[in-house]
């Protein structure tokens, strides 16, 4: 009896949401559109811009990867580096 005392008060606060009809499924064909997110969107425009770009090459696609990489990896290190001296201290 106390629960659907509960229950009932709840719905007078904050009623429960309608059912939405749920869509329809079917086999996609030809005629439908690929479904296409943000991410893959900005990812399709951004290889875009770098391809019109004639100076842009592989070469700095890599040089940039191994900085960035470096750069996580030295940060990596130094955070293992006072995490070790923080253990030795105790």
């Amino acid at each position: 009896m106390m629960l659907k005392r509960k229950f009932d008060y709840l719905d007078a606060i904050a009623p429960a949401p309608r059912a939405r009809k749920r869509p329809e499924l079917h086999v996609a064909n030809d005629h439908d559109a690929p479904v296409t997110s943000a991410a893959r969107t900005l990812q399709s425009e951004l290889g875009r811009v770098f391809a019109q770009e004639s100076s842009w090459s592989v070469r700095r696609t890599v040089a940039i990867g191994v900085v960035f990489h470096l750069g996580v990896f030295c940060a990596l290190g130094l955070a293992a580096g006072g995490a070790l001296t923080e253990l030795a201290h105790r």
